[in-house]
């Protein structure tokens, strides 16, 4: 059992400091004030000490009150079986959380794992505390009016079931996972099948490969030369009679006399130079003779009378002079001639010469004296070309031949080892896939099992059946036995009937006053039903504007079987009160709230 007791609080929400709230000192508590007070952040505050947040979500930094903006402080002490607890929460720029069991300090070092330990005392988690411990028409409506997948929700998070669901999800996930285990195996036994059809061997024999003929070098080479000579015929009978002619000529110059001719080159400059002097001397003598004979008594350079004797004698000897030069001169004319002809000769003997060895250097006596022939060696090609152009193709067509043997005796090989491989893996795929598809049929009966048409449907169907009678002896008082509620599957739907006098009538057709009466029934039955399936049950109960559509028959009578439950309940309203009860009203002055 979990007692709530005393709830101490700072600076939270609209409320100042100093708030101090018994939870456990009456059995029912009328908490007063009008909207914008307060009233609804105390359920909120005790989810914010317990477990560091709320149902509405509200941050933190809104919950310190904006207008003392100084951070805020929780305290409550609770009992849970016969041990006492305390816990004390401080946020301001950080979060000091302290717990405390019968004195003793059981803090953890961080506020998260203190909270965790908090959770491990009260066996609750927050949404499963929230419901028990607060409640109001908003959430109870939506349980009755929500559709058949939310409804189912609804219960499986109120009733404590999502363990089912838990499991389902890891069946679901485990039957996904084999699923696609048995389909790679399948398409891998499919694709296997598939090969093995596909390649099956119409022959095993294997074909033989064949030696490839050589073919002849020599005809190779003989080509090669044999092409080159017809492209160059004609560069080639060019020379060949070119050599011809040179050796004509070199024949001819072979016996030449004018090559053969013996002798040295004769100097003329010495025989010229005495030509030269011998004209002079004639010259000279003819020119003195001359003068001689133009004398005729007087000397003309003296002007004294010529001596003739001596003139005779002068004269004779220009003559004998003259006589001499001519000699001279003819005797040296021939010999010049001769000269003459003697170098030409032998300028002719050195151009023979020069030729003659400028032949021996150009005769090629590698060449043939017989031009060729285009049409024979056109021929010649021809011949040699066919037969090397036939081994050719015979080597080709052997070879196409090996080729396409090797690829059989190849494929053969391949196939034949393949197959044998593909056969002992089909086998194993065969083998584990009858394993996975037993795996798989007992995890898709597991997943059925706890999906929301198994188990957990079977689960859901029983206990709405306790909070069908739970609700309907609620609803008894409240509506003196007009109304019932019934919770009617049909194959896996859940559905809520509502009969009025035993006609069933539409919920949304009811009025406010009546909808609050099967409402406020729901809700003390859903209080009940999970504080008697849960492993822990707690004190404290937050009705939050539960009356405030019913009428005061309604109102007394919620009273009444509220004061007859074993619970501390706390009837949040902004108007309505009740003379008998005891009551606490929230007055809110100057922005802060407080409690009297």
């Amino acid at each position: 059992m979990i007692i709530l007791k005393t709830l101490r609080w700072d600076n939270c929400f609209s409320y100042g400091k100093g708030n101090i709230l018994n939870l456990n000192s009456s059995n029912l508590t009328q908490l007063v004030g009008t909207n914008g007070m307060g009233k609804s952040s105390i359920p909120l505050i005790i989810e914010e000490v317990l477990f560091n947040k709320n149902s509405k979500g509200i941050k933190k930094q809104e919950i310190q009150n904006r207008f003392v903006n100084d951070g805020y402080a929780i305290n409550l002490t609770f009992q849970v079986d016969d041990n006492e607890y305390e816990i004390d929460v401080t946020r301001k720029a950080s979060i000091k959380c302290k717990l405390y069991e019968n004195g003793d300090d059981i803090s953890s070092h961080t506020a998260t794992n203190t909270y965790k330990t908090v959770q491990e005392l009260l066996g609750l988690d927050f949404k499963t505390f929230t419901q028990l411990v607060y409640q109001n028409t908003n959430t109870s409506l939506q349980f009755l009016t929500a559709t058949d997948t939310n409804r189912k929700k609804f219960l499986i998070d109120l009733l404590k079931l999502t363990e089912y669901v838990e499991f389902f999800e890891i069946f679901k996930e485990a039957s996904r996972e084999i699923t696609l285990e048995v389909n790679s195996l399948e398409s891998k036994s499919d694709t296997i099948v598939k090969w093995l059809n596909e390649n099956k061997l119409e022959s095993i024999d294997i074909l033989p490969i064949l030696n490839l003929p050589k073919s002849s070098e020599k005809d190779e080479q003989e080509l090669q030369q044999l092409r080159s000579d017809f492209e160059k015929i004609s560069e080639n009978n060019k020379k060949i009679i070119d050599n011809n002619f040179n050796k004509e000529q070199l024949q001819q110059l072979e016996t030449d006399e004018r090559r053969l001719f013996k002798g040295e080159k004769i100097d003329l400059d010495a025989m010229l130079q005495k030509h030269g002097n011998y004209s002079s001397q004639l010259s000279d003598a003819q020119a003195h003779l001359d003068k001689i004979s133009e004398l005729e008594g007087l000397c003309p350079t003296c002007e004294q009378e010529i001596d003739w004797n001596q003139m005779e004698e002068i004269n004779t000897n220009y003559f004998n002079a003259k006589t001499n030069a001519h000699n001279n001169i003819v005797v040296l004319d021939e010999h010049i001639k001769e000269a003459k002809v003697n170098n030409l000769k032998i300028n002719t003997r050195d151009t023979l010469q020069n030729e003659f060895e400028n032949l021996i250097r150009n005769v090629d006596n590698s060449l043939p004296t017989e031009i060729f022939d285009g049409e024979e060696l056109s021929s010649r090609i021809d011949e040699i070309s066919s037969r090397i152009s036939n081994v050719r193709m015979e080597i080709e067509k052997i070879a196409e031949s090996n080729m396409q043997a090797e690829r059989h005796n190849t494929r053969l090989d391949i196939i034949s080892e393949q197959t044998t491989n593909f056969e002992r893996e089909l086998e194993e795929i065969v083998e584990a896939l009858s394993k996975v598809e037993e795996r798989a049929t007992h995890l898709e009966i597991l997943k059925k099992a706890f999906s929301t048409n198994g188990l957990l449907a079977y689960k859901i169907e029983n206990l709405v059946k306790d909070l069908e009678q739970l609700t309907n002896e609620y609803l008894a008082e409240l509506s003196a036995g007009r109304f019932s509620l019934e919770f009617v599957v049909t194959n896996d739907r859940l559905n809520v009937e509502i009969t009025d006098n035993a006609k069933i009538v539409d919920i949304l057709a009811l009025s406010s006053g009546e909808l609050a009466r099967v409402n406020t029934a729901t809700l003390l039955a859903i209080r009940k039903l999970m504080s008697s399936i849960s492993s822990s049950r707690i004190n404290t109960l937050f009705l939050d504007e539960i009356i405030s559509v019913l009428d005061d028959e309604g109102k007394e009578k919620l009273v009444e079987i509220l004061l007859g439950e074993e619970l501390n309940t706390y009837l949040v309203s902004h108007g309505w009160t009740h003379p008998l009860l005891a009551k606490i009203e929230v007055i809110k002055e100057d922005n802060i709230s407080r409690l009297e």
